[in-house]
């Protein structure tokens, strides 16, 4: 077995005796018995270290293509298989345009390490907001940038997001191709290659959406929820995460 065989060995048997957060049952409260959306997805953390899968009524959930790098094939119908024996709707669109789906439809939304892959986050946290009804409850989940890749670049400023927001950026956007390709840790990142190929993967971002556009902290999300409407409630920080629950007005 080689050393990198070994230490994903060794990973995947540290996080099965992983317990869960200390708030997880916090958490919970917002999802018990409720109907909701996963933006992306599913995801791991909600298994286990946040486990909130197992006390919702129900679940659907959103991918932007039948093939992804993360979820390999889907096909939209009654596929998402978010617990075994447990699944949903799944839906194939954009996470910022979710146009198949009336307002207010659901009690809640939830979306883990994918809102960094949206070219125009704001865009996409209001349309979120538009399909969960009043009183219902967001929680998103996003890298903590120390932890990861990221870790050489600079928090965006939140006008940089309302400047997306009022260009209408869409996912076709580059902008932040020459800051990634300088200062994204290709160690950190055993997918990447080298340079050319990293560089020729992060063109073709509209078909893989392998990109981290932006990269957020704690403050940045409280920002971003409060323009949405919403009042946060709660908040954590992993040595991997930002995770922050905030409820529609």
């Amino acid at each position: 077995m080689t050393d990198t065989a070994i230490s994903r060995l060794l990973k995947r048997i540290k996080r099965a005796f992983r317990s869960p957060l200390p708030e997880y049952q916090k958490y919970q409260a917002a999802f018990n018995d409720k109907c909701g959306l996963e933006i992306g997805g599913p995801s791991k953390i909600f298994r286990r270290d946040l486990p909130i899968y197992k006390v919702m009524r129900a679940l659907d959930g959103v991918n932007f293509s039948a093939q992804t790098v993360w979820e390999g094939s889907l096909a939209q119908g009654q596929n998402f298989e978010y617990l075994k024996g447990r699944r949903g709707q799944q839906f194939i669109a954009e996470g910022s345009n979710l146009q198949a789906i009336a307002d207010a439809s659901y009690d809640f939304l939830i979306s883990c390490n994918n809102l960094e892959h949206l070219a125009n986050p704001l865009k996409a946290l209001a349309e979120w907001h538009r399909v969960v009804k009043p009183g219902g409850h967001i929680l998103l989940v996003l890298p903590r940038k120390e932890s990861n890749f990221d870790h050489r670049r600079e928090i965006t400023q939140f006008e940089h997001l309302l400047e997306d927001l009022a260009n209408g950026t869409d996912e076709h956007d580059l902008t932040h191709l020459p800051e990634i390709l300088e200062r994204h840790d290709r160690s950190m990142d055993e997918a990447s290659g080298d340079l050319e190929a990293f560089r020729q993967r992060s063109l073709l971002n509209f078909e893989n959406r392998c990109l981290h556009h932006h990269v957020f902290d704690a403050p940045l999300i409280d920002q971003m929820f409060e323009h949405a409407g919403m009042q946060v409630l709660l908040r954590t920080s992993t040595h991997t995460d930002h995770l922050a629950l905030a409820r529609k007005r």
